[in-house]
């Protein structure tokens, strides 16, 4: 019995040999048909397959333009993607460009509006406007005809050279409030997020402090006390205490963006923080600095139109949108003379709904889910 067992378990393992052997013998038949098979030419799917028939001695130049030959279009290296190749982003100017031409309502708004500026900028440098504000006893209250377009005031001054006056006064005072207060609000914003910390909790105070103070009722008195201003330094005073809204907006945006990795790299590699904040962080926030401006320039033509309504802009030797709408505060004037008033609030409307439609496209803009909406 003993035998017996002894032999079974040596035809078990010489079995087990031989089938060792052929698996062996069949692996070694298959690679030698796939390397004939690859002598000439690269297998499907292995771009980096040796070919047999090359007798060319690489270097190692060589050898890293034949294997970057064999990558498909696309890649380059250990399976990187080759910056040539890359979809390259389309600059925030030209989505801005892009979303106007797309809405035909803020392409005509556009349009209008950069009509309105040249003409009345343009008419005015042919205007005399002591001449157009000098009181004539005999053109009292006239109603519109060929002397006088738009009829004369209580004072027999032209209402068509004031009109025109008055909206090249208001635009330029809302233009350069809105690049003052702009422009400072988006430094300080950017300041105060970048470097955070303390740097950022004293300046926020600050911001706080201009923000509970009442801005209209100190404008009021600026102008009560002061003989004589001029459009810059009516400006600059408005521009004194609307920059506090632009700051935080950007500020918040700034904290965002110091986290990301390109601010980090900056730092790693050693760039100034002046580097880093005016020439990579303020340009990304190109697009909503751009509609924070379009929007603050309509608040800001009806806030001087506002105060020289209620008497505290510029005095009428000097007009405005908003001195001409004064006009009808008089109740004959409101209901029998309407050519005084009306094309005034006609030009503050069409101003206010062209720098409206123009702000919301730029919003779309700068928002990717409304423009794939």
């Amino acid at each position: 019995m003993s035998n017996r067992n002894d032999y079974n378990q040596n035809s078990d393992a010489g079995r087990t040999e031989e089938a060792r052997d052929q698996e062996r013998r069949l692996r070694q038949k298959e690679l030698d048909r796939r390397n004939t098979e690859s002598d000439d030419m690269a297998r499907d799917g292995d771009p980096f397959e040796a070919r047999s028939n090359d007798d060319h001695v690489y270097e190692k130049g060589d050898m890293d333009m034949s294997i970057k030959a064999d990558i498909p279009h696309g890649a380059a290296g250990h399976g990187a993607l080759d910056s040539k190749n890359l979809p390259r982003s389309t600059p925030g100017w030209r989505i801005i460009i892009q979303e106007i031409i797309a809405d035909k309502l803020a392409l005509f708004s556009l349009i209008l509006f950069v009509l309105i500026t040249a003409y009345v900028f343009g008419l005015t440098m042919f205007l005399d406007r002591q001449q157009i504000v000098l009181v004539d006893l005999f053109a009292i209250n006239q109603a519109p005809d060929e002397t006088f377009r738009l009829g004369t005031d209580y004072g027999g001054r032209d209402i068509f050279g004031q009109l025109i006056i008055g909206t090249r006064n208001s635009l330029a005072i809302g233009i350069l409030v809105t690049l003052m207060s702009v422009g400072f609000g988006i430094v300080y914003g950017v300041v105060s997020g970048y470097f955070g910390g303390q740097v950022d909790n004293v300046m926020m105070r600050i911001v706080d402090f201009f923000m509970v103070l009442p801005f209209l009722m100190i404008v009021i008195v600026f102008v009560t006390i002061t003989p004589s201003y001029d459009i810059f330094t009516f400006s600059f005073m408005m521009a004194a205490f609307l920059w506090t809204g632009t700051a935080r907006l950007v500020r918040s945006l700034a904290i965002q963006e110091r986290e990301l990795d390109y601010i980090n790299a900056s730092k790693t590699l050693g760039s100034s923080h002046g580097k880093i904040v005016f020439t990579q962080l303020m340009p990304n926030l190109i697009g909503i600095i751009i509609v924070n401006g379009t929007l603050s320039l309509a608040a800001n033509i009806g806030i001087e139109s506002g105060l020289s309504f209620i008497g505290f802009g510029f005095p009428e030797d000097y007009p405005s949108l908003g001195t001409l709408m004064a006009y009808a505060t008089n109740s004959q004037t409101l209901q029998h003379r309407p050519w005084i008033w009306v094309p005034a609030a006609i030009m503050i409307l069409v101003l206010m709904l062209c720098v409206r439609n123009i702000g919301e496209a730029m919003r779309r803009a700068g928002d990717a889910r409304q423009r794939q909406a």
